[in-house]
């Protein structure tokens, strides 16, 4: 079956803004550029802050992707049997949980002299026997990896002894780590209700069941804060399942049309798909705008306003759309309402309101992007859309490329006296285009490794 390309689209997407917010320029920006519990110019957590920014968006766009795509893969294995899969989920999500170690220990830029950034890139190819996707004999795999192992093994014991590296339970790429936990449980949910959504509505249900007990206790940033615990035990592996699990059904829709033998072409034939498109545009915007200004309640009558509409636009001009664009308007006042009884929206502590709008957004997001999708030929449309879809396509590579071998490469070759640059007093904005320009050159050697049918795989 062929890949779904508006959904790598969307997590090239997602990818972008994670590497982006994180070296744009610090503290100087409108507090909308950052999260938004971490404003500026000292960027001190502020739990008390509500409102969510494109910054918030982001992981829970990638958690959305990571769902959609389980019914995609899932539905190629299910033929092995029970057995067979959950094993391969577990294997999955045990190399997921390997990797979020394996980046960061392998990154040894933070230590003085240039033999650590030599040592990070070495680290970085390191991941290459480990983590691609090889189609060869089963010995030779095999050999390869214990290969991989052994490179990995060596170069961290070398880091500690000559760096002050410490190896430790708690040196874990938090957001890998999490999504690796959200596979695990996400995969097997859907594998145990794919042929009854009823059985997973109550799965959701119980879980938010769960989130509204634990919740007003406090729980998980109580558990979090025993060190021994932490590196294993983590109740948003939970909380956040409410976004997956809604994405897991959305990936059935998406699987079957693309099974079908016309393909998944919902915008072909569509009468006004601009129109229907530009209202998922102006719902996106608007939830924007009011959640950061905390607009509660208009942000409810409008919203209701703007549901009403895209379901109306739908169902008359792109009816393909219907089952998609349903539980986005509903998951939209779900959250809303969820908003008005906790009082506020925040990634940290995770409410309510944010996994269900964050999914909102993100299936209209998708809707967007189909629309895109059909100008893929225009020449600079496509070389946008084949860098995104390219990285999309290729997530831990995407991920850790900028951090493990752009920047250790810029230290080494003197690259990074440009990158650093300064810019003159009152004109962040310069920074903010440098990074841009540093995220896209870095997607596009994964885009091109991606063309080049080298993949990295849990």
């Amino acid at each position: 079956m062929k890949r779904y390309l508006s959904l790598d689209l969307l997590r090239g997407l997602s990818i972008f803004g994670m590497v982006f917010s994180a070296i744009i320029p610090f503290g100087v920006l409108p507090a909308w550029m950052y999260h938004i519990q971490n404003p500026p110019p000292s960027h001190a957590f502020n739990p008390l802050v509500s409102g969510i920014s494109w910054v918030d968006l982001v992981f829970p766009i990638f958690i959305f992707c990571m769902g959609a795509a389980i019914p995609m893969a899932g539905n190629r294995r299910v033929q092995n049997g029970t057995k067979a899969y959950v094993i391969e989920v577990f294997e999955r999500f045990l190399m997921l949980w390997l990797f979020s170690y394996l980046y960061v220990l392998l990154n040894f830029n933070q230590a003085e002299g240039w033999l650590p950034h030599l040592f990070t890139i070495a680290g970085y190819l390191a991941l290459f026997p480990l983590f691609v996707v090889i189609k060869t004999k089963f010995k030779e795999k095999i050999l390869i990896r214990i290969a991989g192992v052994a490179m990995v093994s060596a170069l961290i014991i070398m880091g500690s002894i000559l760096f002050k590296e410490e190896i430790s339970i708690y040196r874990s790429g938090i957001i890998i780590f999490l999504l690796a936990f959200l596979y695990l449980f996400g995969a097997l949910i859907w594998y145990f209700t794919r042929d009854n959504l009823k059985a997973r509505a109550v799965i959701f249900f119980i879980i938010l069941l769960f989130f509204a007990a634990t919740v007003p206790f406090d729980l998980q940033p109580k558990l979090y804060a025993i060190k021994e615990i932490r590196w294993f035990v983590n109740l948003e592996y939970f909380y956040f399942l409410l976004i997956l699990i809604p994405a897991t059904y959305i990936g059935d829709i998406m699987q079957k049309r693309l099974a079908s033998p016309e393909g998944y072409e919902p915008m072909k034939g569509a009468e006004k798909p601009l129109l229907v498109v530009t209202l998922c545009g102006i719902t996106i915007v608007w939830e924007m705008v009011a959640l950061y200004n905390g607009w509660l309640a208009a942000n409810f009558i409008v919203s209701v306003i703007l549901g009403a509409l895209l379901l109306l636009s739908v169902k008359k001009y792109i009816p393909a759309y219907r089952q998609i664009v349903l539980p986005a308007v509903v998951l939209l006042l779900a959250g809303l309402i969820s908003l008005l009884i906790e009082g506020s929206i925040s990634k940290s502590p995770c409410t309510a309101s944010y996994c269900f709008i964050t999914t909102s957004i993100s299936i209209l997001l998708l809707v967007i992007i189909d629309y895109k999708v059909q100008f893929k030929d225009y020449p600079f449309i496509g070389l946008i859309l084949r860098i995104f879809s390219g990285a999309g396509s290729n997530p831990l590579m995407s991920y850790i490329t900028f951090g493990n071998l752009v920047m250790p490469f810029m230290q080494l070759t003197g690259l990074i006296v440009v990158y650093q640059a300064a810019y003159p007093e009152g004109y962040p904005w310069i920074g903010v285009a440098r990074a841009c320009l540093a995220v896209l050159f870095t997607m596009s050697l994964v885009a091109l490794m991606s063309e080049k049918k080298i993949y990295w795989r849990a």
